[in-house]
This record gives structure tokens, sequence and C-alpha cells, in this order.
């Protein structure tokens, strides 16, 4: 039945009819799939090399102007629906249980914040019990914690991104001025729920735990320096796995990276080692990944065609 949606921090209230709505996502109550696909680049807590299966959903709540996954955040206007699956929450926690049954290391749910609710019903018990990989959820941050909480005991590996500590940045990019607290909000929500990171003693594959991931964004060092040092006063060390990202892309076919020439480069080397040598200061963020800046590019993109 369709219902009015205040799941997101936009509170739009917008009503959700069975395949799409009127708020900020367009999401409708069926949870829209874009793609499902071996990934094999995600960090290596995540695989040993087999890679994850990952489910990509459609449309976004955030809606950044330099969205790598651009072709499937719902910017480009009605999507083609016939490349996108429309699921039930029971036909979406059947397809978990099919792809946690391949050699992949782990299953993830991409971008999936604005179906949190839809999600958190589709891993039922005996869902979560078929389900023999952990559980890999992730999110742009932009999420209620009390949306989150619906998600507990359901998801083993919460992967929330905290884009920006910067209000200006975060409602010039994403039209979200408040995403700073509320990714905040989300991250201490979602390590409240799994507790300090664990990991497997023979693999170092991750069990359980919080990866907080954030994406370096040219000319904007502030920002970023801001992201770590919150990470390193708000954790212990061990607490969490912390992801530096490098691999920002200025794809041309978007418009919004157009429109804001700061992010019509790759971020420089300079940048790159400024930002991996401050994060190599901190003393708290003992679990950590930085990606080497060769990771930019439009081959790391899937492909959504």
């Amino acid at each position: 039945m369709p219902y009015v949606c205040s799941d997101c921090p936009r509170e739009c209230g917008a009503i959700r009819n069975e395949y799409s709505g009127e708020g900020f996502c367009g999401a409708g109550e069926r949870i829209a799939v874009a793609k499902v696909m071996r990934h094999m680049w995600e960090e290596p807590v995540l695989t040993s090399g087999r890679g994850t299966e990952n489910i990509f959903i459609y449309g976004c709540n955030l809606g950044c102007v330099y969205c790598q996954n651009y072709k499937i955040n719902g910017s480009s206007g009605r999507p083609d629906t016939s490349k996108i699956s429309f699921l039930t929450p029971e036909e979406f926690g059947a397809l978990l249980v099919e792809r946690s049954e391949t050699d992949a290391d782990t299953v993830g749910i991409v971008t999936g914040d604005h179906y949190i609710r839809q999600i958190a019903e589709a891993i039922t018990p005996e869902i979560k019990a078929r389900v023999k990989k952990p559980l890999v959820f992730n999110m742009s941050g932009y999420s209620k914690s009390e949306a989150i909480a619906l998600l507990k005991g359901k998801i083993d590996i919460f992967m929330p991104d905290l884009k920006y500590v910067s209000e200006e940045l975060a409602k010039e990019y994403s039209s979200a001025p408040d995403y700073p607290s509320r990714a905040k909000e989300t991250i201490q929500k979602c390590f409240e729920m799994t507790g300090p990171a664990v990991l497997d003693e023979n693999t170092n594959l991750m069990k359980s735990g919080v990866i907080v991931r954030h994406l370096i964004l040219p000319g904007s060092f502030p920002n970023t320096a801001g992201v770590i040092d919150y990470i390193n006063e708000t954790f212990r060390p061990g607490d969490i796995v912390f992801s530096l990202m490098s691999q920002y892309t200025p794809v041309t076919a978007v418009p919004g990276v157009m429109a804001h020439p700061k992010l019509s480069r790759r971020i420089s080397a300079a940048e790159h080692k400024k930002a991996v040598e401050y994060l190599s200061a901190c003393e708290n963020i003992t679990y950590c990944f930085c990606q080497e800046r060769s990771s930019s590019g439009e081959d790391f993109i899937p492909d959504f065609d």
C-alpha cells in the first residue's frame, strides 16, 4: 500500500507508490535493483580475492553532483524501467540468499539508504540464517538513526560514507547542509549496533563492524582533514576501519561536474600525499586503507549499461 515517507533526513512527506514516488529520491515501495555483479575492488577486509556479490540499488536520497554512479542515481530523469528489477521484500531476501551461495567472500547492498525500511523487512530471521556470508550495507551516510535501527541484527558490516564535515561543501555538492551531523549520527548508530570491528584470525576478513569511507575531492583538503580528525577523536584504536579513497573521477557526462570547476580534475599527487600523511599521523586510526591515486579512472566504474 502507498505510504507517506519521512524515512530519511529530507523528510519529503511524499507518497511512495508501488514502483515510484514523488520525493527527492523518486523511490517507491518495491526495491529498485539496477545491477547485480561481482565486484573485485572492495577493501581487503571484505574480500580475499574472490570479490563481493554487490547488489546496486537504483536511485539515491543524496544526489551528489559528482556521483560516480550517475547512471543509476536517478539524476538523469525517468529511468529505463526495462533495465531495473523492482523487487518485493520477499524477492529481495531471496536474491540475498542466492548471491550468498556463490564463492564470493561477502554480499553487499550498495546505496540502499532510501530503502532501509524495505531492506529491513526483507532480511527476516529465516533469510539471515540462510545467508552464510557477511552482509555489507554500503551507504551514503545520509540517514536517520531511527531508520538504521531497523537493521539491527540484520546487517553484519555497515559501510557508511563520511563525505563532508563542511556544511558549505555538503550544501554545494549534495544540497544537504545537514549532512555532516546526520552522517555522524549514522556512523555512531552503526557502531552502537555492531560494536568494534571483528576480523577473522585466519583470513583477516571482517566478520562484523563498521567501515567508514571518505572520498578525497579535489581542492578540499580542509574537509578531508576534518573527516580524519572526527574519526580520530571519536573512536578508539581498533574500533572501526577507515578507508581513505582517491578514486574520484571527473566524469564529463555528469552536468554537476562541468558546473563546478574544482571538480573538473582528479586529485593531484600532492593532495593525495598530504591526505595520506595526515591520516598516518593519527594515533587512534589503526585499521585503515589508503587507495592509490592510480585508482581513479572510468575503468573502475561499473558498467551500468
